[in-house]
Order: C-alpha cells, then sequence, then structure tokens
C-alpha cells in the first residue's frame, strides 16, 4: 500500500523560523543584554555595580518569563554574570549556596522524601480522601484551610513541605490524571502564603518588622494585636480565593474535566501499619514539635538538618530512596535566585529606587498608605520579604511619623504585604517547593500571581485605612 505524503508549502523562511524561534528569541535578547551591559551610562546616586544589576535582573526576568531556557540554567547564568560583571565578589556570589534557606529547602526534601518512602503520607492520604473523596472541592478547601492555619503556628515553608508529599499520594490515587491536581497545589501554596502572615510564628519577617519597630520608636505591636489587624483581611482574602477555587473547580465539573466523585483506585489500600511508618510518624511529630515551640532557639534551618538525618540515622530509608526524591534543580535556582536578590540589595539599588522615585514623592496620607502596600508587595518577588521590611521599613517610619501617621500602622503597611509573594521561586522558598512538584510552571504563577496581588492590594488598603484606626492600630 503507498503511503502519502503531505507536503509543506510554506516558505523555507517562516519554516526555519518556527522550528528555531526559541534559538532566535535566545540569541534577540542575549544580544540585547550585551549591548546594554556594556553602555557607559552615568545614573545620579547610582554605582556601576547598580546599574549592571538591574540589567542582569531584568534578564533573569525576561528568561523566567518565557522559560526559553530551564529555569535552573537561567539561575546559573545569572551567578556567573554577577561574577564576570564584578557586581559581587565571586566567593560571595557563591557563597548563597550556603545561605540557610537553601539548606532549609535541602531538609525539607529529605524530610518529604522520607515521610513518602516511608509510607506514612500515604496513610494520611488515605484519611483525607476516605472523609472528601466524593467532593472535588471540599478536597481541595480542606488541603487549603489546614495549609492555611498549620501556617498559623509554624513557619509557612515547613508547612509546605510537610504537606506536599501527601498531597504527591492524593493525587496519584485518583483514577486518571485530571486538572484536580492544578488546584489541590494551588490550595497548599495559596493556603501558606496567605496564612503565614497572620500571626509571629508563620515567618521571621513578622517579628523582624515589629523589632525594627521598637528600635526606632519604643514602640510594639502585641502577638493578639497583630492578629486582630491582619486576620481581618487575610481571611477575608482567603475567602475570595476559595470563591474562586469553587467556581473554577464547578466549571471544571461541568465541562467534564474533573470527575463529579473522585474514587479510591482499587490497588491503594491500606495495610498494617509498620514498624517503619511509626519512626518516620515520630520524627515528623518531633520536627513540627521543634518548629513550633523551638524556631528561635534552634533556628528552623537547623532543625530541619537534624530532623532529615534522623530519617537516616533510625534507618526509615536509604539514601538511593530519598536521592530519588529530591529535585536538586531547585537547589540551584534558589541559589541563582538569592543572589541576583541579594546583589540588588547589596549595591544600592533597591535603596536608590525607593529613595529616589518612591518615598520622596508627596502623598496624602491615603496615597501613602497604598504605595507602602504597593512597594511592599512587589518588592518581595524581588527579594526575600525579610529584606524587604529592612530596605523599606526605616524610611516609611520615618516619612509617616513627619506625616502624623502611627509608626504601628505604617509597620503593618509594609510587614503584611511583603508576605504576600505569589510569583516568582526568589521570592520564597514555600514558591520554591511549589514550583519543584512541576504541577504549577511559572507562566501560571504570573498570571494568577498578578491577580492576585492586585486583589490583595486592594483589600490590604481597605482594612489597613479603615479598620486598623478602629482597633487602635
Amino acid at each position: 500500500m503507498n503511503k502519502k505524503y503531505e507536503i509543506d508549502k510554506r516558505p523555507i523562511g517562516l519554516l526555519f523560523l518556527i522550528e528555531y524561534r526559541n534559538a532566535i528569541m535566545l540569541f534577540t535578547i542575549l544580544m540585547t543584554f550585551f549591548y546594554f551591559i556594556n553602555k557607559n551610562v552615568n545614573i545620579t546616586e547610582l554605582s556601576l555595580a547598580g546599574y549592571r544589576a538591574m540589567i542582569i535582573f531584568f534578564l533573569a526576568i525576561v528568561l523566567w518569563t518565557l522559560n526559553i531556557i530551564p529555569v535552573v540554567i537561567t539561575s546559573l547564568l545569572i551567578m556567573g554574570l554577577l561574577s564576570v560583571y564584578n557586581v559581587l565578589e565571586s566567593k560571595v556570589i557563591y557563597s548563597f549556596f550556603g545561605n540557610s534557606s537553601v539548606f532549609f529547602i535541602l531538609g525539607s526534601f529529605i524530610i518529604s522524601a522520607g515521610v513518602k518512602v516511608s509510607g506514612i503520607s500515604r496513610r494520611i492520604a488515605y484519611v483525607v480522601l476516605a472523609r472528601y473523596n466524593s467532593r472535588p472541592f471540599s478536597l481541595v478547601a480542606s488541603i487549603f484551610f489546614l495549609s492555611a492555619f498549620m501556617s498559623h503556628i509554624m513557619p509557612e515553608h515547613a508547612v509546605a513541605a510537610l504537606l506536599i508529599p501527601i498531597l504527591g499520594d492524593i493525587s496519584g490515587t485518583f483514577e486518571r490524571k485530571n486538572v484536580l491536581n492544578q488546584y489541590l497545589y494551588f490550595s497548599i501554596f495559596l493556603g501558606c502564603v496567605t496564612g503565614g502572615v497572620v500571626t509571629f510564628l508563620g515567618g521571621a519577617r513578622n517579628p523582624l518588622a515589629v523589632g525594627i519597630l521598637n528600635e526606632m520608636t519604643g514602640k510594639n505591636i502585641s502577638f493578639i494585636k497583630w492578629w486582630a489587624g491582619a486576620s481581618a483581611p487575610i481571611y477575608v482574602l482567603m475567602a475570595m480565593i476559595l470563591l474562586y477555587l469553587k467556581k473554577k473547580i464547578s466549571s471544571e465539573i461541568s465541562a467534564g474535566k474533573i470527575k463529579n466523585k473522585l474514587e479510591i483506585t482499587s490497588d491503594y489500600r491500606l495495610k498494617k501499619i509498620s514498624f517503619n511508618e511509626i519512626k518516620a510518624a515520630s520524627i515528623l511529630i518531633l520536627t513540627i514539635f521543634l518548629w513550633i515551640f523551638y524556631n528561635e532557639e534552634f533556628g528552623i534551618s537547623n532543625i530541619a538538618l537534624l530532623s532529615a538525618s534522623l530519617y537516616f540515622v533510625l534507618n526509615v530509608a536509604k539514601w538511593e530512596e530519598i536521592n530519588r526524591e529530591i529535585n536538586w534543580g531547585v537547589l540551584f535556582m534558589y541559589g541563582g535566585s538569592i543572589a541576583i536578590g541579594s546583589a540588588l540589595n547589596s549595591v544600592g539599588v533597591l535603596k536608590w529606587i525607593v529613595d529616589n522615585y518612591l518615598l520622596n514623592l508627596n502623598f496624602s496620607e491615603s496615597g501613602f498608605i497604598f504605595l507602602l502596600i504597593t512597594t511592599s508587595i512587589f518588592m518581595t518577588e524581588l527579594i526575600s520579604n525579610s529584606a524587604v521590611i529592612v530596605i523599606l521599613l526605616p524610611v516609611a517610619i520615618n516619612l509617616g511619623t513627619k506625616m502624623g501617621i502611627s509608626p504601628e500602622l505604617v509597620t503593618m503597611s509594609v510587614a503584611l504585604p511583603s508576605g504576600l509573594s505569589y510569583i516568582f521561586p526568589i521570592s520564597s522558598p514555600v514558591v520554591a517547593m511549589i514550583y519543584s512538584t512541576k504541577q504549577l510552571d511559572l507562566k501560571t504563577l504570573i498570571k494568577s500571581g498578578f491577580v492576585l496581588k492586585i486583589i490583595s492590594v486592594i483589600i490590604m488598603f481597605i482594612f489597613i485605612k479603615y479598620y486598623f484606626p478602629f482597633i487602635g492600630i
């Protein structure tokens, strides 16, 4: 039987562009980058190193967004360029792989892998599914609330590290792959991010902000007052997120992309709990206990590493088993992200932008608060939220005092939005860990994250402007 072939009659030039479009795009981007970074530009109060750091950062944003080359390779390229163009010393740049956040992620990956390999995550997943397996939205909402309220009492990235392997087992029980997986990972991601800003226990940024406030003004914000102020806007934001997820899941069910009734596969049944599972569960409980009550004394990264080592000491898992579960690329990616964020901070780029373009403008009280919220929530995508507070809060308190605005109000206007990082892996270990699952790509995070940013700014402004003064902040 003669085979029939179709001849593509499109112009050869068009076919060449289609076949090599990514290579052509990458070549164009790099040529533009080399043109601007080697250009002699004299910017008042900004050093040459600062200018080059900005150009390298813009390159990183473009490459991360377009995903022409793997995100990990982009991060390594950033570190090499920072060194070649003398933005920072080489030993400083490469030392970021020794950053405590990198080792926290490594320790978290090992803990997550140990929980999964031992089978305890499978058992927890079964318990959750047994209760919510017939209601897709109830399953998503339960994961969202669990991650959000656990982040009230322990660091948000620790919560993500504990729940991700459980979610992996849950999503692996469905009869077939479906789009519900994406909403499940969104529920952990958004639950951790929003829940982590409500109390002092969700992350270091809130105690840091109160410490700066106390050092500069002698004033303080109590745990209860912080919770009273932060919980109102955040719970409203959570409610809006849940309404959005419910609407999307309902439409997916109507379109047949999600089953109306989720069933556990026939081979997914629990056996009698093993001694290995008991050991893994004991380590997990110990880890959570230390993260909640001894976080400040021992440090979250040190607890993660010590707990991770127990999985080997107590023979819960072998290195070969753990190694298969670790996404090493995320560690390289996060090291590069920390490098560019620290470079922008160290060479004065962020302070230059804040001093010359943001806080020297004449604003009303409402305009000033809106500016602080917007600046903080978008800056946190470029550098860590703690760095945002260190850079922005002292200047904001000084300006706010001159304008007659309560320093406590200014502190909350900077600290709360700084924790709402939705987009780039550079912004938070939670984002980096969620990205490592490959369930949510960068384009999805950018699209949804920008919308969430706008909604968060509006909600924060309304509550900070009208509700916070009512409760004495």
